[in-house]
């Protein structure tokens, strides 16, 4: 009679529910790919599945090598766990298109508050998903005294030489990794240097994914190696735009008020690197330290200082796009896109922590760093290139408006870190309780409080474009019904366009205040999205394209309003690809701001400075073409063949600036390296 001392026994007590979990694991990480990105390729299975085992072999140890009462109570609870955190992941990808980091759980309490009611109506929409998720949990109540039988605790002895196989397994995984190094983008390059948490999942899984965001935010991001391109000359015309507009009359002369150290005609500070680099005994700041020294600053352009002295209102516009304009439908929005000056081909990517990050990128020209909320974290840091300080030097009277908590994402610590004051509901700023709150209520309450000053700079975060959209759920959606109800699209798309009339209102009731208090003309309005409409799917996106949308690059083309009063009825087209990311320094440069260009990871879009829109998924475009990650493929705009070399070193000039904007984060390299160069006052 087995009595659990068999050899069999033994090493059958942690294979029951080991290989149980393995395939729970598996089974779930598989759903998810399918289920999030309709695909699954085979390199993807084969590394799930190798990830997977150490974690499945580790976890039936927990459960086989206890007493059998504990391991049946342990079995379905671990099961439970597992199905709830990769479920979890995949209600919050179909919800937000990211993933749920650990540092975001950490701050659950403030989101659940914000967005709970949100978030159990998505648990309820995806039933099916959740079902599925739910399967193992109840086979292992099931199952439970099968998988865990009677005996005594005869698995002891076997504890270290089972964790011991985990451990090798896990080893074997990572080295083999190693072996797939081909492509530009390769398995390895993936695993072990980038920060894209959809590669990963894709590529190695749910866990593995978390491992790796978890050594990211203790460790920081890796940097690579890369060619640096020759200084450019100067500018002498600003380029790919039409037609010209002269410069002011007034206009500062090239070269920086911090010359002769700094490099005239170029947008830098006067910090001397290679005192930096002689001083510095930290490998990884001394990396930081050359990178920074031999980057190519961005060139001064016959549009440097076109806008010093006028006032500045800077907008980031919840869930806006190009798609929710109409001539008829939103005059005002319409108006302000097509002139000015009109960008062609820009892009608002989506990062991880979707509007916050969307924010950072915005206003500081970094990338967020993966797992955390580098908003928040830089309200500890040093920002002096943030607009809101670079005015308040400059005279001006600085504010920051949201429609929305206060405290949300921390941005009453980040916000007043950049240079403003912060006004928001519970701070200052008191609307009408309805979700989302009204962009036009907040906007006819907060322009009486700047527009009398002398001079005054306003960052203002909307909130009314914000998803779900829904009649139901969206209060901005049924007040504007009757205004889309005729369109031709499904009832989510009209909910869309309703809820951004909201902004359209509020964006005439700015314009008609400014020109009743003679400002109007002396203003310069800017504004675009922290991200593309992600509350609508890919198919419902499509309708208003009226094709089927590029998930890749496509989805993220949006529009970049940049107007001033007095540019009324005049169009300077912009060809150059740009983003986000180049907001920040493209008004630091309009506005005749001292910053250094090679400290910031975008660029002045209208210098002569290489295009660069980088996406978190290490995708991007450049001068030169496109590169999908997802295929590990560059297209040429010539229609050549790429040469992958080159191609590698594009992809590590991404990989430099994602790893480089970490250290920003991580270390207030901006303390640190103006305090040496003695600028900090």
């Amino acid at each position: 009679m087995d009595n659990g001392t068999t050899p069999w026994a033994k090493w059958g007590r942690l294979a029951a529910p080991s290989l149980f979990l393995l395939a729970v694991i598996y089974y779930e990480e598989l759903f998810l790919k399918l289920y999030c990105f309709r695909s699954l390729t085979a390199a993807g299975a084969v590394f799930t599945f190798l990830f997977t085992l150490p974690v499945a072999l580790l976890l039936g140890l927990l459960c086989g090598g206890v007493s059998p009462r504990r391991g049946r109570a342990l079995l379905p609870l671990i099961t439970a766990l597992v199905s709830l955190w990769i479920g979890a992941q995949l209600v919050y990808y179909h919800l937000f298109k990211t993933f749920l980091t650990i540092y975001s759980l950490t701050k659950m309490a403030m989101v659940a508050g914000a967005f709970g009611d949100m978030a159990v109506g998505q648990v309820f929409a995806s039933w099916f998903p959740i079902s599925m998720m739910a399967a193992p949990s109840i086979l292992a109540w099931i199952f439970r005294g099968k998988l865990i039988p009677d005996g005594s605790d005869a698995a002891r002895g076997l504890r270290p030489r089972w964790a011991a196989m985990a451990a090798a397994v896990q080893l074997v995984s990572m080295g083999l990794v190693l072996l797939c190094g081909g492509g530009v983008l390769s398995l390895r390059y993936i695993y072990y240097r980038t920060a894209s948490p959809e590669l990963e999942v894709q590529n190695f899984g749910v866990f593995t994914q978390t491992q790796l965001e978890v050594r990211r935010v203790l460790f920081g991001i890796k940097p690579d190696s890369t060619e640096l391109e020759d200084e450019p000359e100067p500018d002498k015309a600003p380029p790919d735009l039409e037609p010209t507009l002269p410069p002011p009359d007034d206009a500062p002369p090239t070269g920086s008020v911090f010359s002769p150290e700094a490099i005239p005609g170029y947008h830098t500070l006067p910090i001397d690197f290679d005192s930096l680099i002689e001083q510095e005994e930290d490998e990884g700041l001394k990396s930081a330290h050359l990178w920074f020294s031999q980057r190519a600053p961005t060139p001064e352009n016959l549009w440097t200082g076109y806008f010093e002295g006028k006032n500045l209102i800077w907008i980031v516009a919840e869930g806006f796009s190009t798609l929710a304009m109409d001539p008829e439908r939103t005059p005002t929005l319409w108006k302000l896109s097509h002139q000015g000056f009109v960008f062609d081909n820009f892009y608002t990517p989506l990062w991880g922590v979707s509007t916050s990050d969307g924010e950072y990128v915005t206003t500081t020209g970094l990338i967020p760093k993966s797992g955390v909320w580098s908003y928040s974290l830089s309200s500890e840091n040093y920002m002096p290139f943030a607009l809101g300080r670079q005015f308040r030097k400059e005279g001006y009277r600085t504010f920051a408006f949201h429609d929305y908590l206060y405290n949300y994402y921390d941005r009453d610590k980040s916000h007043p870190n950049m240079g403003y004051d912060y006004y928001a509901i519970g701070q200052g700023l008191e609307l009408e309780e309805v979700w989302p709150p009204s962009d036009l209520e907040m906007m006819e309450k907060i322009v009486p409080m700047f527009v009398e000053e002398e001079k005054f700079m306003v960052y203002c975060l909307t909130v009314s474009g914000h998803l779900t959209y829904t009649l139901d759920s969206n209060a901005m959606s049924r007040r504007h019904w009757d205004t889309v109800a005729g369109l031709p699209y499904s009832e989510e798309v009209r909910c869309y366009l309703a809820c951004q009339m909201e902004l359209e209102l509020a964006m005439n009731s700015l314009l008609s205040q400014l020109e009743a208090a003679g400002k109007l003309d002396d203003t310069v309005i800017v504004l675009s999205a922290d991200h593309y409409p992600y509350g609508l799917t890919d198919e419902q996106y499509s309708e208003l394209l009226g094709h089927e949308v590029d998930p890749v690059f496509e989805i993220f083309q949006n529009t970049l309003i940049l107007w001033s009063g007095d540019m009324e009825g005049t169009a300077v087209h912009v060809n150059k690809y740009c983003s986000s990311l180049d907001v920040m320094p493209t008004l630091s440069n309009l506005f005749g701001l001292d910053y250094d260009s090679r400290l910031i990871m975008g660029s002045d879009i209208l210098s002569s400075t290489q295009p660069l829109v980088i996406f978190a998924n290490y995708s991007f475009i450049n001068g030169e073409g496109y590169y999908d990650s997802l295929l590990d493929q560059f297209t040429r705009w010539d229609g050549e063949e790429p040469d992958l070399e080159e191609v590698a070193g594009m992809v590590a000039e991404v990989q430099n600036r994602v790893a480089y904007s970490g250290t920003i984060l991580d270390c207030d390299y901006y303390q640190l390296v103006l305090e040496w160069a003695g600028m900090i006052t």
